[in-house]
């Protein structure tokens, strides 16, 4: 009995010590106070429960990840700098209020706004997947297709018919999707691909031995580049749900767009860094050199960040635009977990007079980020942010519109998720055309939308709040 004894003390001490030595590493590594506090006391004193779940999602920089531009991988430098000589040829200065983001953008990705680009907005599934199929359907050299979520569903078999096809026509056919987004994505939809020619491979975060465990890191991007030429971006993923057509969740309301230019090279970067992450290859670029349509003159540039950056692209260009927008600035996002920054701008635009409005959905798909959200109601009320909740359906897009003439689509959520954890996407986009149907967009969704009361925190019941409070506790983990 006593060696027992002796045993499990051993073991006991054992795991606290693990307990200390990785709430040490927690303090140090964590991208927010809270986090760092919340993990140091979890692996102190529950130690059996806080040592697995730091193991899974207590890790704040993806490492073994190399960008284009830094020196460390010849083939991605090159491929960096033939794409960014290609876009010079047609580089634009941003204005106004857009001008700061895009400096910003451009000096992290080494990569320029171009003008000559045909922008067009995608509504909801139905458009947005005629548009994709289409561009597939007319690709002679190579479709490169990445989602955050591929299913074996209807719309999964539609996508994978027209890739087999555009692979019988001798077109270079590169998949590639998240293994987290995707865990239910059978092997025979990947094996069925490659039997006819595809290269498909599925972005893995756990994939280096030492990190088996996590699972926190997640590509989320949502990207299809047909020949060099053409760009879809945006917010669906492939799935029937993203055509309404799962009843769980009833009308999906989600935004893509789609386009063509010398904008469309700069968006080759972030799928070859993938790429060899994943392989160790980087696949040979598609550069057009055709100049652009005399009558589409948008200005865009892509903004492509991800936990492997020591500065974060996307944040840095979101509050550069709402710290600068002048008189309007909508939002529309399913999540509001913002981090204290991106929460001052907000509320910082509305004090300063600007229309801030934000669209959430009614009903959550992911219940934590839903109760979150209601924990900043105070600070958006006494600030002056209008925000909606969106009636019919699940509401998915994220879209960011300021005053008359700029506009960001892409993957990006207004959480801790999109800003510390994930691998996003989005294009940029000046242009008062573009921008006026954006306006159009969102005033249709306001007249689906009901003006939320952002009282409901203050005046709801204790068990409300604390539930809330609790969930916003683990928001840079969510």
């Amino acid at each position: 009995m006593a060696f027992f004894s002796s045993i499990w003390f051993l073991a006991s001490v054992c795991v606290e010590v693990a307990g200390i030595i990785l709430a040490l590493r927690a303090i140090l590594i964590s991208r927010t106070p809270q986090a760092g506090i919340g993990w140091a006391f979890a692996l102190v004193l529950f130690p059996v429960l806080g040592i697995p779940f730091f193991l899974v999602f207590g890790e704040s920089q993806f490492t073994g990840y190399t960008k284009a531009g830094q020196g460390t991988n010849a083939r991605l430098d090159a491929a960096l700098r033939a794409i960014a000589e290609h876009m010079r040829k047609f580089i634009v200065k941003f204005s106004g209020i857009c001008s700061d983001g895009a400096r910003a953008a451009g000096n992290l990705s080494q990569l320029p706004p171009t003008t000559g680009n045909d922008v067009q907005l995608l509504i909801d599934g139905e458009e947005t997947f005629a548009a994709i199929f289409a561009a597939i359907d007319r690709a002679t050299e190579s479709v490169w297709v990445q989602f955050f979520i591929i299913r074996d569903d209807r719309i999964g078999r539609d996508l994978s018919a027209r890739l087999i096809a555009a692979l019988e026509r001798g077109v270079e056919c590169r998949i590639l999707y998240d293994k987290v987004g995707s865990k239910g994505l059978p092997s025979s939809w990947c094996t069925k691909l490659r039997a006819a020619g595809a290269h498909v491979l599925e972005f893995s975060a756990n994939r280096r031995w030492g990190v088996d465990f996590q699972i926190n890191f997640r590509n989320h991007r949502k990207l299809v580049l047909v020949d060099g030429r053409v760009a879809l971006i945006g917010g669906l993923n492939v799935g029937d749900e993203y055509l309404g057509r799962d009843k769980t969740f009833g009308p999906w309301r989600d935004t893509h767009t789609r386009i063509e230019g010398p904008a469309v090279a700069g968006f080759q970067i972030s799928f070859l860094e993938d790429w060899n992450y994943i392989v160790g290859e980087v696949p040979p670029i598609h550069v057009r050199s055709t100049p652009p349509n005399p009558s589409a003159q948008a200005g865009v540039f892509p903004i492509a960040s991800g936990p492997a950056e020591t500065w974060n692209a996307c944040g840095a260009v979101y509050l550069s635009v709402i710290q600068d927008a002048q008189h309007r600035l909508w939002l529309a996002s399913p999540y509001f977990v913002p981090s204290s920054p991106l929460l001052y701008a907000i509320c910082h635009a509305a004090l300063r007079g600007v229309d801030v409005r934000i669209i959430l959905p009614r009903n959550p798909d992911h219940l934590l980020p839903w109760l979150s959200s209601f924990t900043y109601y105070p600070k958006l009320l006494a600030a002056g942010v209008k925000v909606w909740r969106y009636q019919p359906g699940f509401m998915h897009q994220k879209v960011l519109l300021a005053d008359d003439d700029f506009a960001i689509v892409g993957s990006v959520n207004l959480d801790y998720r999109s800003f510390l954890l994930n691998f996003e996407m989005s294009a940029a986009i000046q242009d008062k055309t573009f921008a006026s149907r954006v306006e159009a967009m969102f005033l249709e969704d306001f007249q689906r939308s009901e003006p939320e009361d952002l009282q409901k925190f203050d005046a709801g019941s204790i068990g409300f709040r604390l539930k809330c409070r609790a969930a916003a506790l683990i928001s840079p983990e969510q």
